[in-house]
């Protein structure tokens, strides 16, 4: 054999840039490996004399650190990122995974830190945000000026501002779905449906339509624009023909997750009685039937009763963050 296990162990460990500690059950700093030593002590640094862990962090990050080996001390891997200054003074945010030794009868010996330099990455992300915030801003700017100019070229053409109107309804539309976060709590499924169907409320404050988001999940970028057109075109119409159109009418939406898929349901009641499907699907059913099924990945079914139209969608989990 060309290496043995512990000898080739102490070989990662001392070759790896990662900075590896080592403290006992106490906290205290008993290990650190040349990455450790020289990125964040410096020379002449003595590891079973450098104190608790803890207290080689900055002070507004030791409760963090405490919190951490405490779960760590359970036998959960705990995973945290802090900023840290280096023996050289600058400051680096640093990727940190805390786990517990145990010996051979399960008795706690200590901790295992590993902390990755994650600055890089950090700043990355960084200058992504910006670029997606600078993009947003484009893009509202795009829609508005979409928007005027659409106005102002049927201003004078009585016979296309019904289109008009109808076009800009939905540029505003995508507008407010471009509105919410990209990522994190904020574009999620009922969030989505929450800022597309507000303009639709009862302005008295009734609850015409309810969102009942009992499956709530992330949307990607491309599925909130796809949704956005399916929701825009299915409220439009309540308004126009369905239960909306009515005094006494309202929707009620729920999501729900049903295995790998999200089923959503669209229930119109109290409006005008339903005679039944149209003889002929205009373009906005059409463009429905074209979201879901070509862009989502997923399946539509309407059923047109007499107490109001139901719909009822199902898409993919993973198309739907995308």
């Amino acid at each position: 054999m060309l290496w043995s296990g512990a000898r080739l162990g102490a070989g990662i460990v001392e070759a790896t840039p990662d900075c590896i500690e080592v403290l006992d059950g106490e906290g205290h700093l008993r290990f650190a490996n040349p990455a450790a030593a020289e990125t964040l002590y410096g020379a002449g640094m003595v590891p079973g004399e450098a104190g608790r862990w803890s207290d080689l962090w900055p002070a507004e990050a030791r409760m963090a650190i405490l919190a951490s080996l405490s779960v760590a001390r359970s036998g959960i891997a705990s995973r945290f990122f802090l900023k840290r200054p280096t023996a050289q003074g600058d400051s680096r945010d640093w990727d940190v995974v805390l786990t517990r030794m145990t010996d051979e009868r399960g008795a706690l010996r200590g901790f295992l830190a590993v902390s990755r330099d994650a600055t890089a990455l950090r700043r990355i992300g960084a200058d992504q945000d910006l670029r997606r915030r600078e993009l947003n801003h484009r893009l509202k700017n795009v829609f508005a000026l979409v928007n005027g100019l659409i106005g102002s070229s049927a201003r004078s053409l009585p016979a296309v501002q019904p289109f008009a109107k109808a076009l800009r309804d939905r540029f505003t539309a995508l507008d407010r779905a471009h509105a919410l976060p990209e990522d994190g709590p904020g574009r999620t499924l009922g969030a989505l449906l929450g800022a597309l169907l507000a303009p639709y409320g009862d302005p008295d404050g009734g609850a015409r339509i309810v969102v009942d988001s009992v499956g709530d999940g992330p949307v990607g970028y491309t599925a909130a624009t796809s949704l956005t057109l399916v929701v825009h075109e299915l409220a439009t119409n309540a308004v126009r023909h369905g239960a909306l159109a009515g005094e006494a009418g309202h929707v009620r939406v729920t999501c729900r997750r049903d295995g790998a898929a999200m089923q959503l349901a669209w229930i119109e009641r109290g409006g005008p009685a339903v005679a039944g499907a149209p003889a002929a699907p205009g373009f906005g059913s059409a463009l429905v039937q074209r979201s879901v099924t070509g862009q989502l990945g997923g399946t539509i079914a309407q059923e047109w009763e007499p107490e109001g139209l139901s719909v009822r969608i199902a898409i993919p989990l993973d198309c739907l963050a995308r």
